[in-house]
């Protein structure tokens, strides 16, 4: 038909290894995509998927909108559109990358028609979560992180999409749409290319290099030998409380402009260092694996 719109979104999730205990700490059982758009005629024709290591309770915590469930799902994976109560017409599949770059269906294609509700409701589908057993292809999460499907510690999904959106609900406009002529929509390229953000490569630089440091972090742990950090005021007193009061307080600023800290191991500091320059946890996990 001629007002079906086609998407596919593909989704890295990084530090697998990791991420059960990084959930724990944030009290939820599922990590989640960004928001991405299928139909753009349509507001309520954006998604996120949500993956649960463990094939837990797929609420993400994330945007209010996602989260309306009936009952809460429980999967391993898992598309959820942005809550309304017009229903849709849509197509799904789900497909995860090989280690040799190959994308390779997870499940069957599933058309469904989305009813209309009196109450404003999320979509979800996802592979297993009608299912007793849990995990991708059957796998548990310590066979998941030994397979083929994981590969540099993340795991790749991928996810198509057909949609033919319903603009009103049906109680008040009965409709037919489909095959509709004279309605198309087609993905263009922007005329302008946007380079992809280099932000927060260009931040750990600075703190690795070291260059228009204004202050000096200073290891002194145990009887090992002092490891010295250069760093910036300015960026550590907006990422971190703790740091704008010591360099409010603390630090010999007529003298060298050092900062000491007593209390912290060199790679425990540089870590926390590395976070507050990138707010990437991965770059944590870099710097432990050193």
């Amino acid at each position: 038909a001629s007002d079906v719109v086609k998407r596919e979104y593909v989704w890295e999730v990084q530090g697998l290894s990791w991420l059960e205990q990084q959930l724990t700490q944030e009290g939820r059982e599922c990590t989640n995509s960004e928001i991405f758009e299928v139909d753009r005629t349509d507001e309520c024709s954006t998604y996120m998927l949500a993956f649960s290591p463990r094939g837990g309770s797929l609420k993400h915590e994330a945007d209010d909108d996602y989260q309306v469930f009936d009952s809460i799902p429980r999967g391993t994976l898992a598309l959820i559109r942005r809550a309304d109560d017009y229903g849709t017409n849509l197509c799904y599949r789900f497909f995860v990358r090989d280690a040799r770059g190959d994308f390779r269906p997870w499940g069957e294609a599933r058309r469904v028609a989305v009813p209309a509700r009196d109450h404003v409701a999320c979509f979800v589908g996802g592979p297993d979560l009608e299912t007793e057993a849990k995990g991708l292809f059957g796998l548990t999460f310590e066979e998941l992180l030994g397979s083929e499907w994981v590969v540099g510690d993340s795991i790749t999904f991928k996810v198509e999409v057909e949609e033919s959106v319903v603009f009103s609900h049906p109680s008040a406009v009965p409709q037919i749409r489909l095959g509709k002529a004279d309605v198309t929509f087609e993905q263009k390229t922007p005329s302008v290319e946007v380079p992809p953000s280099t932000l927060q490569a260009d931040l750990l630089s600075l703190l690795i290099d070291g260059r228009h440091s204004d202050v000096s972090i200073e290891a002194v742990y145990g009887e090992a030998a002092p490891v010295t950090f250069s760093a910036h005021t300015n960026i550590l007193s907006q990422r971190s409380d703790v740091f704008a009061a010591a360099f409010a307080h603390e630090m010999r600023e007529s003298a060298t402009r050092t900062l000491t800290v007593t209390d912290v191991p060199p790679p425990a500091l540089k870590a926390l260092l590395h976070f507050l320059y990138t707010d990437d946890f991965d770059a944590v996990q870099k710097v432990l694996r050193e």
